[in-house]
């Protein structure tokens, strides 16, 4: 963390703590001490903010609690009104594939395509994604694009599933959603198969852009 003047947020519990041996281990993808748990909320967190030059700290005894404290850097001047810019539109038609283990983000993100014009079908697996896409494809069915899920806990995820889509197809577009900005398919895409990247969380008019900028129509 670069010197400088930082507001600081600290979420402090209760709970039982996190052993020492695991504190180093915590931000790591797919670390997680829960049965359930996937391992990438705190990864995620650590990237937003790491994006936004800040950084994350935590404190934490076995029996007494933990603290979590973030450093965000403090604005040196009084900020002035934002003037929102008016929003893009994008207007698409047939089907949207999006492949993420999440039922919510699958549930979110089709709901903005489909307010876009396009159909919408979710898969929670890469090979989901892959079976229904060669499925489809095998009936002639045509898709405009695809959102795919870099990592999915326990199944194949969008890099793997990208590989099976371009041994069929190479110009759709194929675009990767991940938390972890870091990982060098997010900051690669095209590398590995992808037509761009997006990062989580993002927003409507992130998707928007996204889309306009790789299947705007031409002519």
């Amino acid at each position: 963390m670069a010197l400088g003047r930082y507001v600081a947020i600290s979420i402090k519990d209760a709970g039982v703590g996190i052993p020492k041996e695991l504190l180093p281990k915590i931000f790591d993808p797919f670390f997680s001490t829960k049965t359930m748990g996937h391992g990438l909320g705190l990864a995620t967190c650590y990237s937003i903010i790491s994006r936004h030059a800040g950084c994350i700290d935590v404190m934490s005894e076995q029996g007494k609690g933990t603290t979590f404290t973030v450093y965000l850097p403090a604005a040196e001047e009084i900020a002035t009104p934002v003037v929102v810019p008016h929003e893009k539109t994008h207007k698409g038609s047939r089907t949207f594939l999006i492949m993420d283990d999440e039922e919510m983000i699958r549930n979110i993100v089709g709901k903005i395509l489909e307010s876009l014009g396009y159909s919408v079908v979710g898969k929670a697996t890469g090979k989901e994604a892959v079976d229904f896409f060669l499925s489809e494809t095998s009936d002639n069915h045509q898709f405009a694009g695809m959102i795919f899920d870099l990592t999915v806990p326990g199944g194949m995820g969008g890099k793997a599933a990208v590989e099976e889509i371009r041994k069929v197809n190479g110009d759709i577009p194929v675009f990767v959603a991940s938390g972890y900005a870091d990982d060098p398919v997010m900051k690669n895409p095209e590398k590995y198969g992808f037509t761009a990247s997006i990062s989580k969380p993002f927003m409507r008019s992130e998707i928007v852009e996204l889309l306009e900028r790789f299947m705007k129509p031409k002519g």
